[in-house]
């Protein structure tokens, strides 16, 4: 029997070569790692209008959602999660507060693995420096 998919999306927010990172409260799922912030998509969603009101729930912020910039597939007691992440900008202030995760930071793109990174999370952050710098050359050029 195959596994039900959970759809997931989340944003990788970048500024002045760091990204915006999260870490899940103790007492979630996932609880003490960081990820990108996001959420489950709902049925009938788009990914896009699914990432804007996670953030908007969790953590109080608009974004603007940009260019798709990876996706992964993993397992989770007897789910399996498909992360699809977005490259976003918070329109207005950084958030300051989150209903799900108990500390945020900007993380140097070079320190990424200094983290403990939720497990959906880990397959993104190798060679992410490189498609968020080859997004950021597209953007320009157009």
């Amino acid at each position: 029997m195959d596994s039900p998919v959970i759809r997931v999306v989340g944003a990788i927010v970048e500024r002045d070569g760091a990204v915006f990172a999260a870490r899940r409260n103790a007492d979630r799922s996932a609880g003490g790692l960081w990820e990108f912030p996001g959420g489950k998509v709902e049925h009938g969603e788009s990914p896009e209008a699914a990432l804007r009101r996670e953030l908007r729930e969790e953590l109080g912020v608009d974004v603007t959602v940009g260019e798709f910039v990876d996706r992964s597939l993993s397992d989770v007691g007897t789910a399996r999660i498909e992360l699809s992440c977005y490259a976003a900008q918070f329109a207005g202030e950084d958030p300051s507060a989150s209903s799900d995760h108990d500390a945020m930071q900007w993380v140097p793109l070079t320190e990424l693995s200094s983290l403990r990174w939720a497990p959906g999370d880990v397959p993104l952050l190798e060679g992410l420096p490189e498609r968020l710098g080859s997004l950021r050359r597209d953007s320009e050029a157009e």
